[in-house]
């Protein structure tokens, strides 16, 4: 069943993102991570690279969400929408803190990507880092009219 909570369990002890004023674009904690597409880093990564340890996390929860991807979303209907969801994976790999932030307007949509990260079953988060988690925003994209590499998404 889908679930949203209605306030982030994730705690935010670590830097919140600001605003730059002269651009109004997030100024976001120091990271190391390389952009991937789909994946915001939200916390700081206090100097440790997460590029390998995020690139399985992506493949994993793409494969998840390809999983669940409903039938409208699919021929002939491709249905289109996109669904931003936010969590913490934990030292350990468990998942913690998930909040729909942004919803496709399609309750089927929304529970494919949601169910693309719940069902996900990561590894430890790399030794060397000192934090206790690293929290991350997943963006998925149905059926998007022009493609792109900042986002997950699915084209039929």
């Amino acid at each position: 069943m889908f679930a949203q909570s209605g306030s982030s369990s994730i705690e935010r002890n670590q830097q919140t993102p600001r605003s730059d004023p002269n651009t109004q674009e997030p100024i976001l904690p120091h990271t190391t991570a390389p952009r991937l597409a789909g994946i915001d880093v939200l916390s700081d990564t206090t100097g440790v690279d997460f590029g390998a340890y995020l690139q399985g996390v992506l493949k994993t929860v793409k494969r998840n969400w390809y999983n669940f991807i409903p039938a409208s979303a699919r021929a002939p209907r491709m249905l289109r929408g996109g669904v931003s969801v936010e969590f913490a994976i934990l030292k350990t790999g468990k998942i913690a803190g998930m909040k729909r932030v942004e919803s496709s307007g399609d309750v089927s949509l929304d529970k494919a990507a949601w169910t693309g990260i719940s069902d996900s079953r990561f590894p430890p988060l790399p030794a060397e880092f000192t934090g206790q988690y690293i929290a991350l925003r997943f963006h998925f994209v149905y059926n998007p009219a022009e493609p792109s590499d900042a986002i997950l998404q699915y084209r039929e």
